[in-house]
């Protein structure tokens, strides 16, 4: 399951985040986490090492993908078994939903209050489609395996 969602400015500021178990610090964890995304994309780039599409912890994974005005970044407990491939279908949708919906998302990191409902919407509608995925495609590894 996709414990996270970020959405981060090409600067590394946060733009929106979507986290399932909300905490109380949420706004410095999460402008330090668009800081470190946005740190080791840089450093990766200066380097001419190219870009940071995954990283890993000793708890989660985290697939990053950049556009030319934001990054996308999803994390997920590294227990849970989704395929890399399902992840990248996941931030490309996500990706195209957002780049069809808002014709400019701010720099700085600031939505407005209908820009930040109808990203809302759209987040939460992704990972109800997302978690809905997961559960299908667990009932069909059962029933797979139940064959043999």
């Amino acid at each position: 399951m996709i414990q996270a969602v970020y959405i981060i400015s090409r600067t590394g500021v946060p733009i929106y985040f979507k986290e399932r178990t909300p905490e109380e610090d949420d706004v410095t964890k999460v402008t330090l986490f668009s800081g470190v995304i946005s740190a080791i994309r840089t450093v990766l780039q200066e380097i001419d090492a190219g870009e940071a599409n995954y990283l890993t912890t000793q708890t989660h994974e985290v697939y990053v993908e950049a556009t030319s005005d934001f990054a996308v970044a999803l994390v997920k407990d590294i227990k849970d078994n989704f395929e890399r491939e399902s992840i990248n279908d996941m931030i490309a949708e996500l990706i195209t939903q957002i780049t069809f919906n808002f014709i400019e998302l701010p720099e700085v990191g600031i939505l407005s209050f209908e820009q930040e409902i109808q990203m809302a919407n759209i987040i939460e509608d992704l990972m109800a489609k997302w978690e809905d995925s997961v559960k299908d495609s667990q009932a069909l590894k059962k029933i797979k395996d139940s064959f043999w």
